[in-house]
């Protein structure tokens, strides 16, 4: 039978481990930064219609997302598709640069 190995982690102030996870933790860093820059210049990606800029956003988000889910954290995981998903219906409504 296979023994189950405790995972490495630290303690909250309740006493309970959270683990961490080294795939997870280079998924958040490319993730984000990917995702930050373009979420800061996001009207004006939306405006003049950047797809590449768009891709590269959406990347980011999913590959934080994964992270996310790699740790357990599924509701942190649904609000960054539910991101994903409100950033693509604002790029896909106002194509030809009309931000308003």
């Amino acid at each position: 039978m296979i023994e189950s190995v405790p995972a490495r982690g630290r303690s909250t102030p309740t006493g309970h481990t959270v683990a961490v996870h080294p795939a997870s933790t280079v998924l958040f860093l490319i993730g984000y930064l990917l995702a930050v820059p373009v979420a800061f210049r996001m009207p004006r990606v939306v405006a003049q219609q950047h797809r590449l800029a768009l891709i590269g956003h959406q990347t980011g988000v999913m590959l934080a997302t994964l992270g996310w889910l790699s740790r357990g954290s599924f509701t942190v995981a649904v609000i960054h598709v539910v991101w994903m998903f409100g950033v693509r219906v604002w790029f896909s409504t106002n194509p030809g640069g009309n931000s308003g």
